[in-house]
């Protein structure tokens, strides 16, 4: 996953930064874990009915600059848009409040 400096998942029209006031123990906090090169990656199981399971990752890089936002397959190979999947109602609520916590602790701001 490549970093940039705003981010968007597939499908959604938010688009979101890494807040400035965001620090290492603030993604720790949050559920955040410190990969081995140094960026901090969020995994969480969508717990939904898709053949091949659906995880949101969200990763930070070390710097605290850059951002990556995606929903991929269990095993993380295959990228997954969400507003096609069928019924994904309650997908798309249970994103936007992981996100919406994001941006009440100050781990992201969103841009638009």
């Amino acid at each position: 996953m490549s970093f940039q400096q705003e981010a968007e998942l597939k499908g959604f029209d938010r688009v979101f930064k890494v807040s400035p006031a965001c620090k290492a123990y603030t993604l720790r906090d949050n559920g955040f874990m410190k990969t081995n090169s140094g960026n901090h990656v969020y995994k969480r199981d969508m717990n939904v009915d898709h053949k091949q399971g659906l995880i949101l990752k969200v990763m930070v890089n070390k710097d605290l600059d850059g951002l990556s936002i995606a929903t991929v397959s269990h095993n993380e190979l295959k990228r997954i848009d969400v507003s096609k999947l069928d019924n994904n109602a309650m997908l798309v609520e249970k994103i936007n409040f992981i996100f919406d916590g994001f941006i009440d602790r100050n781990v992201l701001v969103e841009v638009k």
